[in-house]
């Protein structure tokens, strides 16, 4: 009941914003459920062309499929998270653009923007934008970073993962615009950089620990965890990562989640020295 009351009162204090961060849950969630009709075979149920497709139901797509859908993750979170004290928050929603910059950037760089920005992307990334814009605080985001709040260790963690994910981006974004086969056709190697970019951004904003920066370090950790189950899943499909790099994956993930929660109340965050402490409340 208190969650319900903090969200009315959301809702009402800032309405405009709060109609379209439903609308934009909904259209995801209309999403979801085109995709889960179509997973479970019931895609007859869906009008005209989405008939015909086949999402979530050939083995071979199984990871470009589940990436895409985890690329949506970081946006529906970080809207998600606005339900409760949006001016607590706003974090949350500067990382909910991440994955449409993500798209974005995979879109120009393989040269095939409309095949990976389709309308099941483009129609909740624009809403997306309309709310970020219309978040009552967006313009004191800034004033919630500082030198002293940036975590030295989670940044090097990023830096660490992004070698081998920019890597894996170029890679895929090289196969989006040369390989003809049904995959660039669909756009899936352009979903996996852009899950690529999307796990960089979303671990360089928890890294900067603005305010609501500790549910931001929660998902940064959880994409890679699921890329790499995913893997291990799946191996034999398309874009599997092998098992050695799986659970590299998975352990980085974790370990960023680790360094994130040990370094919470830290002015200066290191491992091996807490300075400055501050209260929770001040940082999360």
């Amino acid at each position: 009941m208190h969650l319900l009351r903090e969200t009315m009162q959301s809702l009402r204090a800032s309405p405009l914003f709060g109609l379209f961060m439903l609308v934009t849950l909904a259209v995801v969630g209309l999403i979801g459920l085109m995709v889960g009709l179509m997973a479970l075979r019931l895609g007859s149920l869906l009008p005209g062309p989405f008939a015909q497709m086949g999402h979530f139901t050939e083995p071979h797509h199984r990871i470009h499929d589940l990436t895409y859908g985890f690329v949506f993750l970081p946006a529906v979170i970080g809207i998600v998270a606005q339900l409760r004290r949006p001016t607590h928050n706003v974090a949350g929603m500067v990382m909910a653009l991440i994955p449409w910059v993500g798209l974005l950037l995979a879109a120009v760089f393989s040269t095939t923007p409309f095949v990976i920005l389709s309308a099941q992307s483009l129609l909740p990334a624009m809403l997306t934008v309309f709310t970020a814009l219309l978040h009552p605080s967006v313009r004191d985001f800034f004033r919630s970073f500082s030198v002293s709040r940036v975590s030295r260790v989670m940044v090097v963690l990023v830096v660490i993962a992004a070698i081998p994910l920019l890597a894996f981006a170029l890679t895929n974004i090289g196969l989006q615009r040369t390989v003809a086969d049904e995959h660039a056709s669909m756009g899936h190697y352009g979903f996996m950089a852009a899950f690529a970019f999307t796990v960089i951004g979303v671990g360089l904003l928890a890294s900067l620990r603005p305010d609501g920066w500790r549910l931001i370090a929660w998902v940064a950790g959880l994409l890679p965890v699921l890329f790499g189950l995913t893997s291990v899943m799946y191996p034999d499909a398309s874009s599997s990562l092998g098992l050695t790099w799986a659970v590299a994956t998975i352990a980085w993930g974790l370990v960023f989640v680790a360094a994130a929660e040990l370094t919470k109340n830290a002015e200066l965050p290191t491992l091996l020295r807490l300075r400055g402490a501050v209260s929770e409340s001040e940082r999360a």
